[in-house]
């Protein structure tokens, strides 16, 4: 073997070694620790720790019902158990339940059919047709029932205005005069202080 062919030889091998090192290098592995039986297992890693979504925590809302004549909406707090993506839900119930000398803000049959929020703030709360079938109130009625919802929603840290859909779609004016196209905002003229 001559020298030019051991050079040869020699650049193929240090070629080949520094290959299969990068592929080394640029493959992953998972570690493994052998068990007690000698056999491979994959090695333990940290628990995710994750809030469980079924366990119930207590939450103070603060809820605001329409007074008897329409004019304003009066708070009420309430203390709820909900679990973690049930906030809306359980603030959609107790709207329906308004205290003694307050009205309910919902018509008659109102399902809240699904709810989320979006990364800006937007709420948006899609509601079954009696929504808009049972409403019953002039264009005062229609003030305190959009807002006595948006005003309630908005005390939560994670929503700043909230978008009125029925049965998944937007409406100019879900209830008649209020243009429900675009989402809502908090509006604190209508609340009334308590005497």
């Amino acid at each position: 073997m001559n020298k030019r062919s051991f050079i040869s030889l020699i650049l193929s091998i240090c070629l080949l070694l520094t290959g299969a090192f990068l592929i080394g290098c640029n493959s992953t592995r998972t570690q493994t620790i052998k068990s007690p039986d000698n056999t491979t297992a994959p090695a333990p890693t940290s628990p995710v720790v994750t809030p469980s979504e079924s366990t119930p925590q207590s939450l103070k809302l603060t809820l605001y019902y329409p007074n008897l004549q329409a004019t304003g909406l009066i708070a009420a707090n309430r203390t709820v158990e909900v679990t973690n993506q049930e906030v809306i839900k359980a603030i959609f119930k107790e709207l329906a339940v308004p205290p003694s000398g307050l009205e309910k803000p919902l018509p008659e049959g109102t399902i809240l059919l699904n709810a989320s929020i979006s990364t800006d703030g937007i709420a948006a709360i899609d509601l079954s047709q009696e929504f808009q079938k049972n409403f019953g109130g002039g264009s005062a009625g229609e003030q305190m029932t959009l807002y006595s919802i948006v005003n309630t929603l908005t005390t939560l840290p994670n929503i700043h205005s909230v978008q009125f859909l029925i049965d998944g779609q937007k409406h100019p004016g879900i209830l008649g005069h209020i243009d429900t196209s675009e989402p809502i905002k908090r509006n604190e003229s209508f609340i009334l202080k308590k005497d």
